[in-house]
């Protein structure tokens, strides 16, 4: 039987990488699509997947707007309109936060270890900002704010996928979670997955979340061994 493998889910957002100016087209994909204004920087989506993140501006702007899966299909591909324009031409830039190319490449390398994603962000803008960052070449198959609205149901999608991409089981057990936010620990323990926090996040510094108990707590990824050794201690 092939050999069971194991999995680090990264979010995006805070964990990997920043963008710079990125609520300009997030904004502009609102306008587009639903042709009424919204602003990001209105809310703390930290954490959050798109669709709630999209609820949330229009609630915060008094917005009774009615939308299902069609509208946020169209707002996906306006989006990654935007995003596309926005990076390409400016005014957003995405950096990967310091530490993370390196651990990447370093991971990526080692024998029965995957890379995935797990993120709020629509499959069509994780895909964007991760070729931005020039991390992208090393991430594969994940779960997306495009898959459900609900962060807790994407380790499980994301799992998922892995089992069909490798063709061999996936548990739960050797697969871990990689986040900024307190969401990220709680969609790991709601799947049964281990999880490391990295306080590089806007809003959870280090003593914030050194309070929830995470299996693993990293300032940031600038030391490379000693985060490859604390990933690598939290499998099954």
């Amino acid at each position: 039987m092939a050999n069971i493998p194991k999995i680090v889910f990264f979010d995006i957002d805070g964990t990997l990488l920043r963008s710079q100016d990125g609520h300009v087209a997030f904004n502009d994909a609102i306008l587009k699509t639903f042709g009424i204004p919204g602003d990001i920087r209105t809310i703390r989506p930290d954490g959050k997947t798109d669709p709630i993140i999209l609820q949330e501006i229009f609630d915060v702007a008094g917005h009774d707007v009615e939308w299902g899966q069609a509208d946020l299909e169209t707002f996906s591909r306006n989006l990654q309109e935007c995003y596309t324009r926005a990076i390409s031409e400016g005014p957003t830039r995405v950096r990967a936060l310091a530490g993370v190319p390196e651990l990447v490449r370093e991971l990526s390398r080692l024998p029965d270890l995957s890379l995935g994603v797990v993120t709020g962000n629509m499959e069509v803008t994780a895909r964007l900002k991760l070729q931005a960052a020039g991390v992208g070449e090393h991430i594969g198959p994940g779960a997306f704010g495009s898959d459900s609205a609900n962060r807790n149901d994407l380790p499980r999608i994301a799992m998922e996928r892995w089992r069909l991409h490798l063709d061999v089981p996936v548990e739960p057990r050797h697969c871990v979670i990689v986040g900024d936010t307190p969401r990220d620990l709680e969609a790991a323990r709601t799947n049964g997955m281990k999880c490391l926090l990295v306080a590089t996040g806007r809003y959870n510094p280090l003593e914030e979340l050194r309070k929830l108990d995470a299996d693993q707590l990293l300032p940031d990824f600038s030391d490379t061994p000693a985060a490859v050794d604390a990933l690598l201690g939290l499998f099954g």
